[in-house]
């Protein structure tokens, strides 16, 4: 037993020795505005522009839809086979009396795909990470339950945002969270870049509960020890 005894308590030593000192939690909430074009029917879909407002101006996004498995529009043909699939597919409809409109989720809950992710750039550093979902709704103003084109000028833009500790650098280095966005996006013909504006958006970062790959050898090694 003392000859365990002197094989352990060395280990717990340089165990004890080797864990930094625990720092106070950090938050921090970052807020934003963007202004940029894009849209889910185009290819490649997404948005892409300047961050005009907020904690993070000035600076640029990106937010990319994998839209990879989505139809090509074949502008040979009279319709738009990809903006029939994207309606066909993702579009629900809600009938309710004065609030009549169409929504889409992407990625539809609880699926995970198509994935959307997003990056924001500021003084050279970056967040990123994926959407939850962004939804995207589009009001049935005379309420017939027909899409009508004037209909599809304005859409309603929504997100659930999370930041993902791998994706952060610079002064984000470490930093997880999430967050949320609002605003519209408008445009004349689906089949090309819509103007997107977002009026309002917040992210809540922190430096713990970030979730990472490790490895877990010390209990192994101690395990290990007792084994023999």
């Amino acid at each position: 037993m003392l000859s365990l005894l002197k094989k352990v308590v060395p280990i717990l030593l340089v165990l004890v020795l080797a864990c930094p000192p625990v720092a106070d939690a950090l938050t921090q909430n970052e807020t934003f505005q963007l202004s940029g074009f894009g849209g889910y029917t185009i290819a490649p879909a997404g948005f892409d522009g300047s961050i005009i407002g907020g904690t993070l101006a000035p600076g640029t996004f990106v937010i990319d839809i994998d839209a990879s498995t989505w139809p090509v529009d074949n502008p040979a043909t009279p319709q738009n086979e990809r903006w029939g699939y994207v309606f066909g597919h993702y579009f629900v409809y809600d009938n309710t009396p004065g609030a009549a409109s169409w929504t889409m989720h992407l990625p539809p809950l609880p699926e995970q795909t198509p994935v959307v992710t997003w990056s924001f750039y500021h003084n050279g550093d970056k967040i990123g990470g994926i959407m939850m979902s962004l939804i995207i709704t589009i009001s049935d103003k005379d309420n017939d339950g027909v899409l009508d084109p004037v209909e599809l000028e304005i859409q309603a833009v929504s997100g659930n945002l999370v930041c993902h500790i791998e994706q952060s650098t610079g002064i984000y280095e470490g930093l997880c969270g999430g967050g949320s966005l609002n605003g519209t996006m408008e445009g004349f013909d689906n089949s090309q870049p819509y103007v997107l504006t977002i009026s309002g958006g917040n992210l809540l970062l922190r430096d713990f509960g970030c979730q990472v790959a490790t490895e877990n050898t010390t209990w192994g090694a101690i395990k290990e020890i007792y084994s023999e």
